[in-house]
């Protein structure tokens, strides 16, 4: 028998829990509190019967931060937080009470799809009363069974929403045929196939890979049942366009996972209907897969969003520039998005995409004072397009990455808070999942990284060198150098960004190349001069190498130059560690804390801060952190 709550599944028998059919790992004193809250919802579990359940009579446990350890994994897994709980309810001094309605599902007849929501009990008036309640969840449960039993019996169902888990779908970029139409027209290809992937993300009721992950097959002469294991969906939509001076055709095909054609249709659309076309494929294809939608959500399914035919071809033109995520492919986009605007300013998507680029340029390309105004951009245009549509999911992710910038001061709260919003508007948005790794490896929370690293790689299945970059930053900071050299080496074989030289100058340095981590953190440039960052830690290496006056040198010229941020204050903590300087360490590593890295692993495990061990104010510092309350994920 499995439990069923919102998109969730427990499996009573196997302890497993899924997300929309996906298992998401939980160990196991996680797994027993969840159990054991999920055998009576409704009811409060209390501390005591708890600690008996899953610690019996064992005094040598820390029961206290077992249980609460236990709790903040079961939230962290459900994506539930203890100030505004959807899931597991806190009762002071007492206990814990799972909230959310929970629908049983029995193993036989899962796969007919019947479903059976019990009342949830009456909690228990006295501690006395916890048989009672125990008696009483079982029989709902067995009377629930029963009923599902009747139902199908009488050859009742459910409708398909509550019975089917939401489906899995790749839009794949349609291919664009030989036509009599003039120009370049590749990119209606990519850019319709964005749209309609953005348009039924935005439903909540279907789980889509990410337009990113699909690009790999553009033109690409793969069986679709091979496209669909790559991608792990259970449907793939491919279609075709073929465009005429006048019109274009459309063939457009709804295949699943063993290459079979579910269903299918042609459209002949004149040229200035281009922007409807979206519209109709989206909706017939929510139809075609059972998905039942409420009247705000088909509302929001059909919206549209400019009426100038114009502004929204040079929108499409933008969407397909901007998901390669380069640098000179996003400013052409960032051009096109400004053309769509200057036709209709108050045309939201077109806001939003200059939003989600500038963004990115903030956090990756940009440099000292462009970077301010990259980031400053970002702010601005998302919330031009959050004033025209609240509910636009990548205006709010562009908010979040705006906060993760040095024009947001770092606010990693910020980010966490806006990311959980826009994956709630649009959980195909992968990149939004690497925003959010990246703040988490900032706050030094490695584990919850890796996490947000596994659901973007869900969504989008192919390379990914953001992921990359930051999972060999993590890989440094706990200590891993072998693993850290060679994910930094392939790093710099893909991207040319100047964190992954960086990267791959510090992993030399741990791993005893000191004089090529030198050569490498030397050669470090960005926007065609030296990249502070690397300096910062260059000054640190040679400081550790007893370069000294070198090292003074160049940390006199970081500190006179203009930029700053907490990873040059952070090394420049580590070079005035190695000069013997205690009182500058520690002044610049608390600046490095307080300004947006306030990672406890980073500074427990660098070699660098070694001189730093004893210090009695060095260890307050790693306490504070430890025990300072992580903001919610």
């Amino acid at each position: 028998m499995r439990l069923r709550f919102e998109r969730f599944e427990f499996d009573q028998d196997q302890g497993e829990l899924y997300l929309d059919g996906v298992r998401i790992p939980l160990q196991e004193k996680p797994r027993q509190v969840l159990a054991a809250l999920l055998a009576r919802p409704g009811q409060i579990a209390t501390r005591d019967e708890l600690r008996e359940r899953l610690w019996g009579t064992d005094t040598f446990v820390d029961f206290e931060h077992g249980l609460n350890t236990a709790i903040k994994k079961v939230r962290k897994a459900l994506g539930d937080s203890a100030d505004a709980p959807r899931f597991v309810e806190t009762l002071a001094r007492r206990g814990y009470r799972f909230i959310a309605p929970v629908t049983v599902v029995t193993a036989d007849l899962n796969a007919a799809g019947l479903v059976r929501t019990p009342p949830a009990p009456p909690p228990p008036v006295a501690r006395a009363n916890r048989a009672v309640g125990r008696l009483l969840a079982t029989v709902v449960i067995l009377s629930a069974a029963a009923g599902v039993w009747f139902a199908y019996r009488q050859g009742l169902t459910a409708p398909a929403q509550e019975r089917q888990r939401p489906a899995q779908l790749a839009v794949l970029p349609f291919r664009v045929l030989p036509g009599t139409a003039a120009g370049d027209m590749s990119y209606v290809g990519v850019a319709i196939a964005d749209a309609i992937i953005t348009r039924l993300a935005g439903t909540g009721r279907l789980a889509l890979r990410a337009t990113p992950a699909v690009l790999p097959y553009r033109d690409a002469q793969i069986a679709p049942a091979s496209i669909a294991s790559a991608l792990g969906v259970q449907y793939l939509l491919i279609g075709t366009i073929q465009p005429s001076d006048s019109s274009y055709r459309f063939r457009v095909q709804l295949v699943d996972a063993n290459g079979i054609v579910v269903w299918g249709r042609a459209y002949d659309e004149p040229r200035g209907a281009l922007l409807v076309i979206e519209d109709h494929i989206a909706g017939q294809i929510a139809a075609a897969l059972g998905v039942h939608l409420s009247p705000p959500e088909r509302a929001r399914l059909h919206r549209r969003y400019t009426e100038n035919p114009e502004a929204y071809d040079l929108y499409l033109r933008g969407r397909a520039l901007l998901v390669s995520y380069t640098d000179p492919r996003m400013r052409e986009a960032l051009r096109y998005f400004e053309q769509a605007v200057a036709l209709d300013e108050r045309y939201a998507l077109a806001h939003a995409g200059m939003a989600t680029a500038a963004a990115w340029f903030s956090v990756r390309y940009a440099y000292e004072s462009e970077a301010l105004a990259w980031g400053r951009r970002a702010d601005d245009e998302a919330h031009l397009a959050l004033a025209q549509d609240p509910l636009l999911a990548d205006a709010q992710l562009a908010i979040a990455s705006a906060a993760g910038t040095l024009y947001g001061g770092f606010n990693w709260k910020a980010v966490l808070d806006g990311t959980r919003t826009a994956l709630a508007l649009d959980p195909s948005l992968d990149l939004a999942h690497v925003v959010r790794m990246r703040a988490l490896y900032h706050l030094g929370r490695f584990d919850d990284a890796a996490d947000e690293a596994r659901l973007a790689r869900t969504l989008n299945p192919g390379s990914n060198v953001e992921i990359a970059r930051i999972e060999a930053a993590i890989l440094i900071a706990r200590g891993d150098y072998a693993a850290a050299l060679a994910a930094a080496n392939r790093l710099v074989r893909e991207t040319d960004v100047p964190a992954a030289r960086h990267y791959l100058g510090l992993a030399r340095y741990y791993s005893g190349d000191a004089a090529g981590a030198r050569d490498v953190l030397a050669s470090v440039m960005r926007g065609g001069k030296p990249d502070v960052r690397a300096q910062a830690s260059l000054a640190s290496v040679e400081a550790a190498a007893g370069l000294t006056a070198p090292a003074r040198e160049r940390i006199a010229a970081i500190v006179r130059g203009a930029y700053m941020d907490h990873h040059v204050a952070y090394s420049l903590g580590a070079a005035y560690a190695q000069l013997g300087d205690r009182r500058n360490a520690l002044t610049w590593l608390q600046r490095a804390v307080d300004s947006g890295l306030p990672c406890g692993p980073c500074l427990a495990r660098d070699p660098l801060l070694e001189p730093l061990r004893g210090d009695p104010a060095f260890k307050r510092m790693l306490s504070d952190l430890e025990n300072k309350p992580p903001p919610a994920i």
